[in-house]
């Protein structure tokens, strides 16, 4: 039923929001498999403790390996879609900075 459903996606993401420290530590550990120099940051709403269950989790991943690699090592890991993963290269890490205030690494 649809009830349930929505009531087990809910509570999906009340783990990750609880959790949200580990969580970020095994995107890290799993990161450094691929990219021993990859660097992982939070922000958006999830970074400000401001996210409501609408919310997704924005994840920002600096490397220099290619986002659709990285996305798919993550994806096949159990990182679904409340996760916004945001890959970029040194060269858009300095856009995101000047736009994105609230990064905090982890």
């Amino acid at each position: 039923m649809l009830e349930n459903f929505l009531v087990d996606e809910a509570k999906k993401k009340l783990e990750f929001f609880r959790n949200i420290d580990y969580y970020l530590k095994k995107i890290k550990q799993i990161l450094r498999t691929i990219d021993p120099e990859g660097r992982v940051f939070l922000f958006g709403s999830t970074g400000r403790g401001e996210n409501v269950l609408a919310s997704d989790i924005d994840v920002l991943i600096l490397t220099e390996l290619a986002p659709s690699s990285v996305i798919a090592t993550l994806r096949k890991e159990g990182f679904d879609e409340i996760f916004e993963f945001h890959v970029v290269d040194s060269r858009r890490f300095k856009i995101y900075c000047n736009y994105v205030k609230d990064l905090k690494e982890v």
